[in-house]
C-alpha cells in the first residue's frame, strides 16, 4: 500500500552562500574519489564524536565544553563529490563525512582541508519503476567510528553486484580492511530494491548493526532490519526482521545501545497492513546478537493514531536517558517514557500513565508528521525537533518519572520551545547550548539549553533533510548539502583579530611582530597561542598560550607564502579555543641568487696591466658582500686576493704575470643570507652564488735576434779589437736591451762581458786570447719584457 510521502522526506536543498571563513586557507578545487593529503598539524579541538549524537545512549551532548555565549563562523571545505546525509564525526583532529557517490573524506579538523579520501565503489542508482528519492544509493546512513581498531564503519549498496556491503577504512593507511557483503538470503530475503539503509550505524558487542527500512513511497513488501555484521570479518551475519511487512527501521538515529547490558534498541514505523501485526510503531530491544525481540513497547493507541494514518513511532531513534530510563516520541506528536529493563509491551510506559492512558504532547499539540530524527538530552532535559517549530525541550523528572509536556500552547513549567524558527533537523547540545540545522535554508542556529533564548544564527546555508550537527573541541560540523561547515562556539571571547608588523611581507630572518585583540562579552584577560602554516604544508605551534598578545617571529623558514594564525581564549580557560583569526603572510627571499663578474680593461691584457675586477650581485637587500679569489695559470687551486665586505671591487697589478691565462672567481653572500661567514676563507665555504672569468695576459718581447763579429778571424797577440753586433727583431716596442755574454776558447764557462743595455754591440779586444775558438752569444727582450731573455743568438771568432 503506498502511504504517506512523509516518512522519508529526503530531497535536496541547494546551498546557500556563507559569509566569512575565519581561518583562512588555500582554495582548493572539488576534491576527487581518492585524495592523498596529510593530518594538520594543528588539533584543533581535541574532543571526539565517533557515533550519531555523540554516544550509544544518542544523547547527543557533550559535556566537556565550557558555556557558550555564541558562536562564529568557521571554515567550509572544498566541494564534496556528493551531498552528505550523514552527521560528520571526529576523531585525533579529523572530521569524517561520506556522501551518496560512495566516497569517505577525512578533513582536517583545524581549517577544513582534506587530509585524505576514499571511495568504496560506484553505489547502485535507483532503477526504473522502483521508488524512492535518493539517488544514487551512496552513504546515506551515519557512518561509525571503531576508535579501539582505528576504523571507520560505513554501508553502501554497490553497483557491481546489486548487494549491500559495510566496509571497514583503516584510519591509518586508508586502506579497505574490511569488506562483508550482506547476503540477501537473510531472513526471509532482503530485497534491495525496496529497502534503503538510512538510520545510523551502531557498534557494540564485535558488531557494526546496519538498520534498513523501506523508501519514500513504501514500495514492496518490505521489511525492517538491523544486521548484526561482525567486525572481525567473518561473513556470518546476524539480524533482527520485523515479525510483519513494513515496520521500517528508517530514523535517521539508527540503533542505540545501552553499555551496561550491550543490548541494542530501535524503533519501528507502521506495518502495512495494520490489521494483525506484530510489533508495529514500536521500540524494540533485542540481545546483543540481534534475533527476536526480548522486549518491546508499543503505545496504547498504535494502531489508530500510529499506523493507520502512517504516523511512525519509528520516525524518531529513542534516547537512553540511563539504564533504568528511556524516552522516544514520534510522528504522532507524543511522547513516553520507558524502562529499558522491561519496556512493557503495549501500553507499557512508565510515563504518561497507562490506567487510564492520555496522551502526553510534546511538540505543540501538533499529532501529525511531528518529529524526526533523534532525541537529545542533557542534565534532566529532553530537546526534539518539532516539524515547522523549530526546538521543543522538556524538562524530565526521572525520580517519578515525568516530563513535562508541550500541548498547542506550550506553557506547562519546565517547558519551552523556539519560535519563529521553523523546521530543524535533530538537535545536540553543547557548550551550555542546543545546535540545530535549519533544513529550509535558515543556517545554524544556537539557544540556551536552560532557557531556550537564542544566542546564535548564522547566515543562510542549505542542509539536507534531517542534518544533524556534531561537535568536538568547542567546533561545530554541519553537512550543508555537499560541503561541511564550521562553526566556533564562542565562550567567553567571541571573535579576535590578527596583524602583522611589518605587514604582508618581509625578507626571510628578519623579525616579524604578529599582535591579536581578542574581544567578546565576557573576554576577561585572554590567552593567545601563535601558529604558522606553509602554503602547501601543516600548521606549527609557534608559542602556546600566553597573555601576551605579541610575539616576535624570527623568520628562520624559506622564502614562501604562509600563513600565520592565532588561537584565543578567555584567562583560565581549558577550551582549546574559543575563537581563531589567520592571515597570509609572503617570505622573500634573503640570498642572492646569481653574481657576475667584469674586467676593466678587459682581457687580453699586456703584464703589469692595472687591472680592476668589478662583482655585481643579484641580491633582495641593497649591500650584498663580495670575496675575490685567483687561480693562477700553473696551479689547480684558489687563491684569496680579499675576503669578504661591501667592496664590489678588486684591484690587481698584473707585474710579473707571465704570458697565459689566469682565473678570476668572486663570491656573494647577500647581508641577510643565512649563509656562515668561516672565520678563516675556504674555496669550499660558503657563498650564495659565485661566478670565474679567465682574463688573458699577454708579455713585451722580442720575436728573434742574430750575432755577428767583425772581424770574425784575429792573430793571437794582435790586440784586434772585434765588434760583435746583436740585431733583435720583432720587439714590441723600440729599443730593445741587449746582453752580451762570451765563451773562451780555454774555458767550457760563459761569461757575462756586458750587462743589459740598449747597446747593440760590444767591443772585444782580443789581447791575450789564445789561439782558438771563442764563443759569443747575445740575449735580448724587449723593453718592458718581464723575461731573463726573449731570443738568444750566438756567434764565434777565430784566433790563430
Amino acid at each position: 500500500m503506498i502511504r504517506t510521502v512523509h516518512r522519508l522526506r529526503l530531497a535536496g536543498i541547494p546551498l546557500a552562500a556563507l559569509g566569512l571563513i575565519a581561518w583562512s586557507a588555500p582554495a582548493q578545487a572539488p576534491a576527487p574519489a581518492d585524495h592523498a593529503g596529510h593530518p594538520a598539524a594543528i588539533t584543533a579541538g581535541s574532543g571526539a564524536w565517533t557515533v550519531y549524537h555523540h554516544d550509544n545512549a544518542h544523547t547527543g551532548y557533550d559535556s566537556t565544553q565550557p558555556a557558550a555565549s555564541g558562536a562564529t563562523t568557521g571554515w567550509v571545505s572544498p566541494t564534496l563529490d556528493g551531498s552528505v546525509y550523514a552527521e560528520p564525526l571526529v576523531f585525533n583532529g579529523i572530521v569524517y563525512t561520506a556522501t551518496l557517490q560512495g566516497t569517505v573524506y577525512a578533513i582536517n579538523q583545524s581549517d577544513g582541508t582534506i587530509a585524505w579520501s576514499k571511495n568504496v565503489g560506484v553505489p547502485h542508482p535507483v532503477g526504473s519503476g522502483q521508488c524512492g528519492n535518493i539517488n544514487p544509493l551512496g552513504i546515506l546512513g551515519t557512518p561509525v567510528i571503531d576508535t579501539a581498531a582505528n576504523r571507520i564503519y560505513v554501508s553502501e549498496i554497490l553497483n557491481s553486484d546489486s548487494a549491500w556491503h559495510v566496509f571497514g577504512i583503516d584510519l591509518s593507511s586508508h586502506l579497505v580492511v574490511m569488506d562483508t557483503q550482506i547476503p540477501s538470503s537473510v531472513g526471509t530475503g532482503l530485497d534491495w530494491t525496496i529497502e534503503q539503509q538510512r538510520g545510523a550505524l551502531g557498534l557494540a558487542n564485535g558488531y557494526v548493526y546496519v538498520p534498513f527500512g523501506g523508501r519514500i513511497g513504501d514500495c514492496g513488501p518490505y521489511h525492517g532490519w538491523v544486521i548484526g555484521v561482525p567486525t572481525n570479518g567473518s561473513t556470518s551475519v546476524t539480524f533482527y526482521e520485523s515479525p510483519t511487512t513494513a515496520e521500517g527501521i528508517w530514523a535517521p538515529g539508527g540503533v542505540v545501545v545501552d553499555d551496561s547490558t550491550g543490548n541494542p534498541f530501535f524503533a519501528t514505523g507502521n506495518a502495512i497492513p495494520c490489521s494483525g501485526s506484530v510489533n508495529s510503531d514500536s521500540v524494540i530491544r533485542t540481545a546483543p546478537t540481534l534475533g527476536a525481540a526480548t522486549s518491546f513497547f508499543q503505545p496504547q493507541d498504535w494502531s489508530a493514531h500510529w499506523c493507520g494514518p502512517d504516523l511512525d513511532l519509528g520516525s524518531i531513534s529513542p534516547v537512553l536517558i540511563s539504564p533504568s530510563l528511556m524516552f522516544t516520541t514520534g510522528k504522532y506528536g507524543q511522547g513516553f517514557l520507558l524502562n529499558p529493563a522491561n519496556l512493557g509491551g503495549t501500553n507499557g510506559q512508565l510515563f504518561p500513565s497507562g490506567a487510564p492512558y492520555t496522551g502526553a504532547d510534546v511538540c505543540v499539540g501538533v499529532h501529525s508528521n511531528a518529529s524526526f530524527g533523534s532525541v537529545a538530552y542533557a542534565n534532566g532535559r529532553l530537546y526534539l525537533t518539532c516539524e515547522g517549530n523549530g526546538v521543543v525541550s522538556l524538562s524530565v523528572n526521572t525520580s517519578t518519572p515525568s516530563f513535562s509536556t508541550c500541548d498547542s500552547s506550550c506553557t506547562a513549567a519546565g517547558t519551552w520551545r523556539t519560535s519563529g524558527v521553523g523546521t530543524v533537523g535533530p538537535p545536540i547540545v553543547a557548550g551550555g547550548a542546543v545546535w540545530a540545522v535549519s533544513t529550509t535554508g535558515a543556517g545554524l542556529y544556537g539557544f540556551n539549553a536552560t532557557t531556550g533564548a537564542q544566542i546564535f544564527h548564522s547566515a543562510n546555508f542549505g542542509a539536507n533533510r534531517f542534518s544533524t550537527p556534531s561537535e568536538a573541541g568547542g567546533q561545530i560540523f554541519v553537512g550543508a548539502g555537499n560541503v561541511i561547515r564550521s562553526f566556533n562556539m564562542a565562550s567567553g571571547c567571541s571573535s579576535v583579530s590578527l596583524s602583522a608588523a611589518p605587514p604582508s611581507s618581509t625578507t626571510a630572518g628578519s623579525p616579524v611582530t604578529l599582535t591579536a585583540n581578542a574581544t567578546g562579552p565576557s573576554c576577561v584577560s585572554p590567552e593567545y597561542r601563535f601558529w604558522v602554516r606553509p602554503a602547501a604544508g601543516s600548521w606549527t605551534m609557534l608559542r602556546d598560550y600566553s597573555t601576551t598578545s605579541t610575539f616576535s617571529w624570527t623568520t628562520t623558514t624559506p622564502p614562501g607564502s604562509y600563513f600565520l594564525g592565532v588561537h584565543a581564549r578567555t584567562g583560565g580557560s581549558t577550551a582549546p579555543f574559543e575563537v581563531f583569526a589567520s592571515i597570509p603572510y609572503t617570505l622573500t627571499s634573503t640570498v642572492c641568487t646569481a653574481v657576475t663578474l667584469t674586467a676593466a680593461p678587459a682581457s687580453p691584457q699586456m703584464s703589469k696591466t692595472q687591472v680592476t675586477l668589478t662583482a655585481s650581485g643579484t641580491c633582495p637587500s641593497p649591500n650584498p658582500r663580495y670575496e675575490f679569489w685567483a687561480r693562477w695559470q700553473g696551479y689547480t687551486t684558489w687563491q684569496l686576493l680579499q675576503g669578504y665586505s661591501a667592496s664590489a671591487t678588486y684591484n690587481w697589478n698584473s707585474t710579473g704575470a707571465g704570458a697565459g691565462t689566469e682565473y678570476f672567481g668572486v663570491w656573494v653572500v647577500d647581508a641577510n643570507s643565512p649563509a656562515p661567514v668561516p672565520a678563516t676563507p675556504s674555496p669550499s665555504c660558503c657563498f650564495d652564488a659565485n661566478t670565474s672569468i679567465p682574463f688573458s695576459v699577454t708579455t713585451a718581447s722580442c720575436a728573434s735576434v742574430t750575432a755577428s763579429a767583425v772581424p770574425n778571424t784575429v792573430v793571437s797577440g794582435s790586440g784586434t779589437h772585434v765588434t760583435i753586433t746583436g740585431a733583435a727583431t720583432g720587439c714590441t716596442n723600440a729599443n730593445p736591451r741587449y746582453e752580451f755574454w762570451m765563451r773562451p776558447a780555454s774555458s767550457s764557462t760563459w761569461q757575462l762581458v756586458q750587462g743589459y743595455s740598449t747597446s747593440a754591440t760590444y767591443d772585444w779586444n782580443s789581447t791575450g786570447a789564445l789561439a782558438g775558438t771563442v764563443y759569443f752569444g747575445v740575449w735580448t727582450k724587449d723593453t718592458a719584457s718581464p723575461n731573463t731573455y726573449d731570443a738568444v743568438a750566438n756567434t764565434t771568432v777565430t784566433v790563430t
